[in-house]
């Protein structure tokens, strides 16, 4: 496998997931009632460093490991399923979908769809994406990233918007959490 399709088909499918997720913020932003809760910490400014590792992916920058072919190919499998499964969570979400970390005067709590499976889809998601693409690339530093980064990064979105939605759905929110896990589906 070369390492330009790895390149092609993560920028392609980060490409896509960006595109949907503006497209369907700004129909949702649109279609909602006014924002009542907003998170302004560090978990809101993560998104801004988003495009690091696709760097690390494109120049190739760092040691790779001489992952077997077929383990390269299950990778770019999980980078394609990584973004599906997002951009279905996106979709389930609707008008509530945004980047911003935000309760709105409408807001619904969602449990259906991938949120069936687990608390914060989205994330999941791209979790899944990016461990496709370690395990595609080799790429140490990547991986080294993909760690001791992104996923702290992801989890300390997916706990700040817990606040959020606790705050604001009390006893219903706190059924929903123990019946369905977090980030990882029975955990």
């Amino acid at each position: 496998m070369s390492p330009t399709l790895v390149t092609v088909v993560s920028f392609a499918s980060i490409v896509t997931f960006m595109f949907v997720a503006q497209l369907s913020r700004m129909r949702g932003v649109a279609r909602r009632g006014e924002t009542l809760a907003r998170s302004r910490g560090l978990a809101h400014y993560i998104a801004y460093f988003f495009v690091v590792p696709y760097i690390v992916i494109a120049a190739r920058s760092g040691p790779e490991l001489d992952v077997p072919e077929p383990f390269r190919w299950v990778g770019l499998g999980l980078i394609v399923l990584g973004i599906g499964f997002a951009l279905w969570s996106i979709a389930t979400l609707g008008r509530h979908y945004d980047l911003e970390l935000e309760i709105h005067r409408d807001h619904e709590l969602v449990r259906n769809g991938p949120y069936r499976f687990v608390r914060h889809p989205i994330y999941t998601g791209l979790g899944l994406h990016f461990a496709g693409a370690c395990l595609a690339t080799g790429n140490l530093l990547l991986f080294a990233g993909t760690l001791l980064v992104t996923y702290p990064a992801l989890y300390l979105r997916a706990r700040t918007e817990e606040r959020l939605l606790r705050e604001r759905f009390g006893a219903a929110y706190e059924a929903y959490a123990r019946k369905v896990g977090m980030l990882v589906p029975l955990l």
